[in-house]
């Protein structure tokens, strides 16, 4: 199978590039010039609909996005292009060549009053990123051959000089600030969302399923089990202005049964932690 991963640089995107490349052609392509990736500017709806007839991969894999919640604030602007215009310019793409489309979508599309998200609850954003996520969901579900992944916050590791999304803060050494220690996650092992991945793609699913981690805890409780993987003493700071000028969901977990369904288990923190200090160590 040719798969193409838009926003292959990222955490999630290295760790599907050399996940997805044991048993397929993976292309990986990005708008910053990176060694062994391609160059594609998602925000250009002809240069991608060029692109996909050029390369005419079977799947595209969208992980384009401006992940931070709080730039997305500052610049609305910016958020609406790299969070909603990619992923449609995208999709039109697919629609043209007929390839499958994956979206990576948030647990942020959600307020954060009840928790335990299904599929079934409806949208409800609180903030700029997450508003500009349901937009894009919109566009990829008008799809057919489609799919949405919504997932929470993720952790994994893939090596030193890879992104490593949040544990990197923590491989940094430096002090993290932590506005809201009490919001609830439910977190999942990186290398749990390729697996994901690969097993829809294998079955030929479509459409609308929940990632999460099987564990539900407090970010303050998140972010120790993480830095105990690799120091002793914390170096977490409670800072509520540093989460001041963006709403957050306060239960942001989802419920990931739909997933179950199909037999899928993810790990619990407990073995994603052990398997990340197998990683680091190795």
């Amino acid at each position: 199978m040719k798969i193409l991963i838009i926003g292959a640089s990222g955490f999630l995107g290295s760790k599907l590039m050399n996940f997805l490349s044991k048993e397929n052609e993976v292309l990986g392509a990005v708008i910053e010039n990176k060694k062994g990736i391609l160059h594609l500017d998602a925000t250009n709806k002809r240069e991608v609909l060029d692109f996909l007839e050029k390369e005419n991969p079977q799947v595209v894999i969208d992980l384009v996005a401006l992940t931070s919640s709080l730039s997305c604030e500052q610049n609305p602007e910016l958020c609406k292009t790299l969070n909603y215009e990619t992923a449609k310019n995208i999709a039109y793409a697919c629609r043209k060549t007929g390839a499958k489309m994956i979206f990576i979508s948030s647990s942020y599309i959600f307020d954060g009053k009840k928790g335990n998200y299904s599929e079934e609850d409806i949208p409800q954003p609180i903030n700029e990123y997450g508003k500009c996520k349901v937009l894009a969901e919109k566009e990829v579900l008008k799809l057919e051959n489609s799919i949405v992944l919504r997932t929470t916050i993720m952790y994994g590791y893939n090596g030193k000089d890879n992104p490593n999304g949040v544990f990197d803060k923590i491989l940094s050494g430096r002090e993290i600030l932590l506005g809201d220690p009490n919001q609830l996650r439910n977190p999942i092992f990186v290398d749990d969302v390729a697996l994901i991945i690969s097993f829809l793609l294998k079955k030929n699913c479509n459409g609308l399923f929940h990632m999460a981690g099987q564990n539900q805890m407090t970010m303050l409780e998140f972010l120790n089990g993480l830095e105990q993987t690799v120091r002793k003493e914390s170096k977490i700071i409670i800072s509520k202005s540093s989460s001041a000028l963006v709403k957050h969901p306060k239960n942001d977990t989802l419920n990931p049964s739909k997933l179950a369904s199909l037999g899928i288990k993810t790990r619990s923190f407990k073995e994603g932690i052990n398997l990340l200090k197998k990683q680091v160590s190795s």
